[in-house]
């Protein structure tokens, strides 16, 4: 682990006895991945202790703990979720040997279709005339949260919808399509989508009395699972093990508004890691900036770092008069700053990364993209390119986040799918935040055009520029 020691609270964690649950929250840049891979090679390395799964929800993130690790141990496991429950379900029998997991696509389709059959049945009704993205958005919830029935629907708290805006006396019309988008995929010999995997993984794991497989299970960037996922987790530890979670809802990007107190974890205490060994107290200034904005949803979980350790100049704004001066100016100094030390650009899409890494190989640069299958990386004094959502985790001592506009962020498609526009700038502002937190010494930020209503415009943590002063 590159001769990393725990510090302060995380030395703490790192001693805590290997049974029940612990919580634990941090900041930003405040080691809960670094302390998450240091405990499960402990917990791993103790002798006649069980095996030991690390699980993340990204694969991306998986490659980087793979990359930084130099020890192996047989007995531990690094994989994200799906792979965790594919795994699990193959092993009970219950994957089909083709792909039986709807995808994104796949799975509105089948929903869009559930909603017409049920308009053909009952024509009168109002509810049934919602648009595709509520129902979407409503089923997803329902899998989530691992919604049984439709009594347990009434029921159910709207944690982080109140957006979809039902009436408890018209639940039964989304339940309704919600069974019937059921019936018409398993009719199509598709079992399972995404979002609902771990609620078949916990189910089974209720029927399932043999040994469980993993002693201790440890779960990283816990904010971005759902609940179920957390549930099956939570149930996939043998007896006499322990279950860690490590999480920091300032980076939940996924829009699940995950409690981990929804999620079947009892933990007496939660560790709070509020030091932040990774930013310096610039950028950190300017991330609370972000923190502030009218779109930023508060939580009382939400860790704020009380100290800094690094150091490092005031992030900066630099406005351009196009995009081909902006990639340029970008290129150039990316180029620079990765001779030297670890540089990524970090782009709101895979097309734009597809752009500038058409700009840098001309350049003569041959640039990194982080994806699930990129290895070991973030150390090597070189550039990378990556998306907002596969930086989650990740860190490196210079970051660039270009086309800062109102037309890419928040991004249009994302809006145009929400059932809200605040909902959608809620999980968009959370991706900006996740962007600009990786530093570890220079965060360099442009745009060309109209600057993106997320930006913290009146910020005093950010020194802002026109092209002609920077060139």
């Amino acid at each position: 682990m590159h001769g990393i020691t725990p510090k302060g609270k995380q030395e703490e964690v790192m001693a805590l006895p290997a049974k029940g649950h612990i919580v634990v929250l941090g900041t930003a840049g405040s080691g809960k991945t670094t302390i998450a891979l240091l405990r499960s090679h402990h917990l791993a390395n103790i002798p006649e202790n069980g095996r030991v799964l690390l699980v993340t929800f990204n694969g991306a993130l998986v490659e980087y703990m793979r990359g930084i690790s130099k020890s192996r141990s047989a007995k531990l496991v690094v994989e994200n979720y799906h792979k965790f429950a594919r795994g699990y379900l193959n092993s009970r029998g219950k994957m089909p040997r083709w792909n039986g997991i709807l995808s994104p696509d796949e799975k509105a389709y089948y929903i869009e279709q559930a909603v017409e059959e049920l308009k053909k049945e009952h024509p009168a009704e109002s509810t049934l005339r919602r648009s595709k993205e509520f129902f979407i958005d409503e089923i997803t919830f329902i899998e989530k949260f691992g919604v049984a029935d439709l009594a347990a629907y009434n029921e159910a708290e709207r944690i982080g919808r109140a957006a979809a805006n039902i009436k408890r006396e018209n639940r039964k019309w989304i339940f309704a399509v919600y069974k019937k988008y059921i019936e018409l995929r398993e009719a199509a010999g598709r079992k399972y989508d995404w979002d609902d995997l771990a609620f078949y993984v916990y189910n089974e794991l209720q029927d399932d009395e043999n040994e469980r497989r993993y002693t201790h299970i440890i779960v990283d960037e816990g904010q971005d699972f759902s609940p179920m996922m957390i549930k099956s987790l939570v149930d996939a530890v043998a007896d006499g093990g322990s279950f860690t979670f490590f999480g920091d809802v300032a980076q939940q990007i996924y829009g699940s508004r995950l409690s981990w107190r929804d999620s079947g974890i009892n933990a007496d205490k939660v560790w709070r890691f509020d030091v932040n060994y990774r930013n310096p107290a610039t950028i950190t200034a300017f991330a609370k900036d972000i923190t502030e904005s009218e779109y930023w949803r508060q939580d009382g979980d939400m860790v704020e770092a009380t100290a800094q350790i690094a150091e490092g100049p005031k992030p900066i704004l630099v406005k351009f008069s196009n995009k081909p001066r902006e990639m340029a100016w970008v290129v150039e100094r990316a180029i620079s700053t990765g001779k030297t030390s670890s540089t990524v650009i970090v782009c709101r899409t895979r097309a734009d990364i597809d752009s500038f890494l058409r700009v840098l190989k001309n350049k003569g640069c041959d640039a990194t993209e982080i994806d699930k299958d990129t290895p070991g990386y973030a150390h090597i004094k070189t550039v990378y390119l990556t998306t907002f959502h596969a930086a989650k985790g990740l860190e490196f001592d210079n970051v660039f986040v270009p086309f800062l506009t109102d037309d890419k962020l928040p991004d249009p498609d994302t809006v145009a799918n929400a059932v809200s526009e605040e909902d959608a700038y809620i999980d968009e502002i959370k991706l900006l935040y996740v962007a600009t937190t990786r530093s570890k010494y220079g965060l360099y930020m442009t745009y060309s055009g109209t600057l993106s209503p997320l930006f913290p415009e009146d910020s005093d943590s950010c020194d802002f520029h026109d092209e002609e002063e920077v060139e």
